[in-house]
């Protein structure tokens, strides 16, 4: 019997994080006074203090500036605002993106400011605001509850169809003159297989060095200290990963650095041309997802790499994976996300895939599980 996993290997627990320095110098910008007449100066200061990313800060900052450029069109300051100016809030679109994007907030960016604004009037009543917190009272009344779009799967179908469509692409591309067949070609076949047969986010085919990946072990292994990402690569992935490495490291004449990008950019047309750094751009990324999803006929608004993502998890779950190997396989933060990603994928299946089968699941290091390929080899257990 193939393993999966080697044996005794488990994913490392995350840390919750940690509470904010409550022995923090005074801010020079923390009085009432300030919040009211520059809130958004405030607000930066404010958070600066606190223990979240840095990318996340920039989006909470970019979120309450939003909300008090709102407020300051409805005349009213902070210690104004009440629950209904909020829930009037939510309802507009947001007017810095374009037409085509404005739609009032969805139910994560709904429930992420009425935590957020939370927070900020609890800290304004410490610094002596009177009156009731507009953002507790609208988590009471739910107003912070929406109807997002459901989490994107293939179906069946389609994933059949897209790894049908990698699997008769390679080959053809396998069959021409090589002298004429562009680089190009190779690459964004591999990368669209590890978006599906390894669950990568844009972000980390973006970034992906050649020392991240094991070929024998089959696995692409992104872990930091305290995180741990070890992604397991499916059969039906791997071809294309070793002819893209063969046509790369062919280009760079024979011998390729662990450093270097294992998905480089094409700097010989384009803006890019100029471009010192040749790491592909995400935007770039994207399209060539979309360009191979059209190409299996898979479309619609969220056809793209998070739903490959997505549809990796969904044939780890089929494959009998637990809940820890999906943490570990897909680089989640915590296992709660692994409980919705099963609750999300059943929801998916039950709208895709009514007949539910009566054999038995399988678990990953049983042959058995799905789904097979072309040239019948199970696509998840390493060969």
């Amino acid at each position: 019997m193939s393993s999966y996993l080697p044996e005794n290997t488990h994913a490392i627990k995350r840390q919750e994080p940690t509470e904010p320095d409550k022995h923090a110098s005074e801010d020079l910008f923390d009085s009432l006074e300030f919040w009211l007449k520059t809130p958004h100066i405030a607000y930066t200061s404010w958070l600066s203090r606190q223990t979240y990313a840095a990318s996340t800060k920039t989006v909470y900052i970019a979120m309450f500036t939003r909300f008090c450029e709102w407020l300051g069109e409805q005349g009213k300051r902070l210690d104004r605002c009440e629950k209904d100016d909020l829930c009037r809030f939510l309802d507009t679109a947001n007017p810095n993106l374009p037409e085509s994007r404005r739609r009032p907030q969805t139910g994560l960016q709904r429930q992420q400011y009425v935590r957020q604004l939370e927070r900020v009037f609890v800290h304004l009543n410490a610094l002596g605001l009177r009156g009731q917190n507009p953002g507790r009272q609208a988590a009471y009344d739910k107003v912070g509850q929406g109807r997002d779009k459901p989490t994107r799967f293939l179906s069946r179908e389609e994933r059949d169809a897209v790894i049908r469509t990698i699997e008769q692409s390679l080959t053809r591309l396998e069959l021409e003159d090589p002298d004429l067949v562009p680089w190009t070609d190779f690459r964004d076949l591999a990368l669209v297989s590890l978006l599906l047969g390894a669950g990568l986010k844009v972000s980390h085919i973006e970034r992906l060095t050649i020392n991240c990946i094991d070929m024998h072990e089959e696995r692409i292994d992104l872990s930091l200290p305290r995180y741990t990402h070890r992604a397991r690569i499916m059969v039906f992935a791997m071809a294309p990963l070793r002819a893209w490495l063969l046509i790369q490291a062919k280009r760079r004449g024979g011998e390729v650095s662990g450093t270097h990008p294992v998905f480089e950019g094409d700097r010989s047309v384009g803006f890019g041309r100029t471009a010192k750094s040749l790491f592909m751009h995400a935007s770039s990324i994207h399209r060539r997802t979309q360009r191979c999803l059209e190409a299996a006929g898979v479309t619609g608004d969220r056809a793209c790499a998070q739903t490959l993502r997505n549809t990796y998890a969904g044939l780890l779950i089929d494959a009998g994976a637990s809940d820890e190997e999906l943490v570990d396989f897909m680089g989640l933060k915590a296992s709660v996300t692994s409980t919705r990603l099963r609750q999300a994928y059943a929801q998916s299946k039950s709208r895709h895939e009514p007949v539910v089968s009566t054999q038995p699941k399988a678990h990953p290091d049983q042959k058995t599980a799905q789904p097979i390929s072309e040239n019948g080899e199970n696509a998840l257990t390493p060969r």
